[in-house]
């Protein structure tokens, strides 16, 4: 048995293993005995940033969806925007900024309401621009591996061996690269939900005082950014269509994410939002 404090309580929880991560002490997970008959996996993840302004809560980054009564009917509307080419896709990203905007300022549940697809298509515009020109860097660079590739492979064997030398050097790059801008990105998009404004997504200064003040929640965020990663697919096993449903709530777990990363930056907030208000429906 083991104790665990949520919403400031201690709570027992029996037949629970405690396992913590060696990296980070502030971060525990609570795991069910294998005999147990309930699937479910209770965590707690409270990872605190530098300046000690409130706790990351993984877990209900993955649960907040279902809390709101309505969540079937805007979940489906979602899934209809990712079926529209381009401007459904656009019309979503705006959506989950605004979901990323309501987590930031303190509310998670209800979800939005799906009222105003114009305001929406303009946010995911920005947002779109914002992730494009963040990643473009890491969009170079594996364009150029990409032809380093082909040219080694067509070359003789001493330019080919040279080729094949600043490929290696040119792929690692690009994974680091790449890596970086997936662990910063949380910072211009959540900007950019809580101001609408583009300059606020490229206000390289302010982005990179951040990057200092939440580190660790950031580098949270990007594992489990990569562990979605391997879930998306598992959608394939559901006769493919599945896929859409995966995907769309690795994107309602991510939106959750990047508004707690900036709900911990909002200098209003302070220490006491830990958590996200539930607002009365």
């Amino acid at each position: 048995m083991v104790s665990a404090t949520r919403d400031g309580s201690e709570e027992l929880l029996p037949n629970y293993w405690r396992v913590s991560s060696p990296l980070s002490p502030c971060v525990e997970i609570l795991l069910p005995q294998p005999l147990m008959h309930r699937t479910m996996v209770s965590v707690k993840l409270a990872v605190l940033t530098g300046e000690g302004k409130g706790s990351m809560q993984a877990g209900r980054a993955f649960s907040y969806a279902f809390q709101d009564p309505q969540w079937l009917k805007k979940l489906l509307i979602a899934l209809i925007m990712m079926i529209i080419p381009i401007v459904g896709w656009l019309i979503l990203f705006g959506y989950l900024l605004r979901i990323t905007q309501q987590v930031a300022t303190g509310t998670d549940s209800p979800l939005p309401e799906w009222d105003d697809f114009g305001r929406d298509l303009v946010l995911g515009l920005k947002g779109a621009l914002t992730y494009f020109v963040w990643s473009f860097p890491a969009l170079v660079l594996s364009v150029c591996s990409q032809v380093l590739q082909v040219a080694a492979g067509a070359s003789g064997d001493d330019t080919g061996l040279a080729l094949g030398a600043a490929l290696a050097c040119v792929a690692c790059l690009s994974i680091i690269v790449g890596l970086a801008v997936s662990y910063v990105m949380p910072l211009p998009l959540s900007r950019l939900a809580v101001a609408g404004n583009l300059n606020d997504a490229f206000a390289l200064g302010e982005i990179f005082r951040e990057i200092g003040l939440v580190k660790t929640p950031l580098l949270l965020v990007l594992a489990i950014t990569f562990v979605l990663g391997f879930v998306v697919p598992l959608g394939l096993l559901l006769c493919g269509v599945g896929i859409l449903a995966t995907l769309l709530y690795a994107f309602l777990v991510q939106a959750h994410l990047w508004g707690q990363i900036r709900r911990q930056l909002l200098p209003e907030q302070g220490s006491n939002a830990s958590a996200p208000v539930v607002a009365d429906t």
